[in-house]
């Protein structure tokens, strides 16, 4: 597992513990389950090294639906091949201005982020809460975009040691097209570099590039390899 792997895993480990989920190695792989939570980004394995062991994965997961995000050779009969994901790296040099008539503040207001979180996300209201399970953890910090002061889009911050990991970015739909993500990545971005991290990592789908590729593209982060989703049977 390389450095831009390992912090998203850690980062994905704490953020599913705090939300009420579990998380274990299994296989040869981090396993996150949270069963809330109806979507795979939260329930998946993560391989820490060459080789996984797919049976004590489906094992573990006991039948729920999952995926495994790998870059490693997979043939495992009863997984398909999901859209991929591109995951991305920079350093810490200053973002490019975002264009935005949106105010963006780092925020200790779970309930606000948690809402703009999920419905940003097209989550079901009820997870709100494990979502702002982060808010004010060790090692989080969390995002704001607010538009005459209501929660417009989030987005978080995981540092461990010297890598940071970019992630839970999402606008509600009333408020796209306002630059919000863009402000909110040049505001995690700063925020990184002053807390001494040097490697910034994040990803998003590598199929037909959107707004969120493109976003990220502007705040200065290089592709670095695509990494394939493995979907399960269930």
């Amino acid at each position: 597992m390389n450095e831009l792997e390992r912090v998203e895993a850690a980062a994905l480990r704490d953020a599913v513990l705090l939300a009420g989920g579990r998380a274990e190695l299994v296989g040869g792989a981090l396993c996150v389950a949270h069963e809330g939570m109806p979507i795979r980004e939260l329930n998946r394995a993560m391989p820490v090294g060459e080789a996984v062991d797919l049976a004590a994965i489906a094992a573990w997961y006991g039948g729920a639906p999952h995926m495994v995000a790998t870059t490693l050779h997979f043939d495992q009969p009863g997984y398909t091949r999901g859209a991929p994901w591109q995951k991305f790296e920079r350093g810490v040099d200053p973002a490019p201005e975002a264009a935005t008539d949106l105010e963006v503040v780092e925020t200790a207001q779970a309930e606000s982020f948690g809402l703009a979180a999920a419905e940003g996300s097209g989550l079901p209201p009820e997870t709100a809460t494990a979502l702002a399970a982060i808010v004010g953890a060790p090692g989080w910090h969390c995002f704001l975009a607010l538009a005459a002061g209501e929660p417009a889009g989030a987005g978080a911050l995981y540092v461990d040691g010297t890598s940071a990991w970019l992630g839970i970015g999402a606008t509600r739909p009333s408020f796209r097209r306002r630059g919000a993500q863009s402000a909110l990545l040049a505001a995690r971005i700063d925020r990184a570099r002053s807390l001494g991290a040097t490697l910034l990592t994040t990803e998003t789908g590598a199929d037909d590039p959107g707004p969120s590729y493109r976003n990220i593209e502007r705040a200065g982060f290089r592709p670095a390899y695509v990494r394939a989703n493995w979907l399960s049977p269930a």
